[in-house]
């Protein structure tokens, strides 16, 4: 019997106009007084996912920037494991040279950036794509109305941010308005210069670099531990490669329609989109007892 539900945010629980759709609430908010466990594990950081919480009147725990961070139901931060900063510097020594790449650093502290240009142009780029029917001018238009509610501060050096004694990097991440060729050879060459890291990505333009620990499905893990449960009682929902550790963990793993085909190799099974409610229609699969335990089974 399913007894956690762990939901991604951006791109899953989240439609086509970054909101939480009625359907997606209502479920979530069904299967807690039934007695489910739901938690959210995003690669966002605690203040753009709380405003989530806050804006739709629930709370749940939050796993927060691919695992590297975990809030309690009561919104106090529970554990953060970030990146070694010699690392970091490191990373930004091999990243910055290059024009085409855009660095923001995820930290204890909030995210920085050293442009607000290029994080516009990543807004606008993740609004087109959750969005097909309209112009990417059209989206850097919302995310020019969008980006100022954010709480991102800009730097002019993010070198400064890692010498903060008082903040850790819970993330780095990599982003590309160009090829994605150009993210792959990235990847590559951080994963054989630099040890326990753990990349994956929440699209197809960006890189999401986390300490080898800072893991979707090792938070997840843990959280069912916590609350003496197994794999076989959990089921997770999610859309991207930031997920699949999370997918592969649990016995009940459901991509929605809209994943990358890594996700959906991942997961068990497939749920409608973000954009038709994939999420609460995999929830009312749980409440109303035609579940995946049943095809598992068969």
């Amino acid at each position: 019997m399913i007894k956690l539900i762990v939901s991604d945010m951006d791109g899953t629980l989240l439609n086509e106009n970054v909101d939480i759709s009625d359907a997606n609430l209502s479920a979530i908010k069904k299967a807690q007084q039934e007695g489910i466990h739901f938690a959210i594990a995003t690669g966002r950081d605690f203040p753009m996912a709380d405003l989530y919480l806050r804006e739709y009147d629930f709370s749940c725990p939050l796993i927060l920037s691919n695992g590297a961070q975990f809030y309690d139901e009561k919104g106090q931060n529970v554990y953060n494991r970030g990146l070694d900063k010699k690392y970091v510097r490191q990373m930004l020594e091999m990243i910055n040279g290059n024009p085409a790449l855009h660095v923001e650093l995820v930290t204890t502290e909030g995210v920085y950036s050293d442009s607000k240009e290029n994080r516009s142009d990543m807004l606008a780029y993740m609004l087109s794509d959750l969005n097909p029917d309209i112009t990417f001018e059209e989206a850097k238009e919302k995310a020019g109305d969008r980006i100022d509610e954010m709480e991102i501060f800009f730097v002019d050096r993010l070198e400064d941010v890692v010498d903060d004694e008082s903040s850790v990097i819970l993330k780095l991440t990599v982003h590309t308005l160009e090829g994605t060729e150009l993210l792959e050879p990235v990847k590559e060459k951080l994963y054989d210069s630099i040890p326990d890291l753990a990349i994956t990505s929440s699209s197809a333009k960006n890189l999401e670099i986390n300490h080898v620990d800072a893991q979707k499905g090792i938070a997840v893990s843990q959280l069912a531990k916590e609350l003496g449960l197994n794999s076989s009682e959990v089921m997770t929902i999610g859309d991207n490669l930031n997920d699949v550790s999370m997918l592969e963990w649990a016995d009940y793993s459901v991509a929605v329609e809209n994943a990358a085909p890594e996700a959906k190799v991942a997961a068990k099974f497939q749920t409608s989109s973000n954009r038709d409610n994939g999420v609460a229609e995999a929830i009312s699969r749980v409440l109303n007892k035609s579940i995946y335990e049943e095809q598992l089974q068969n």
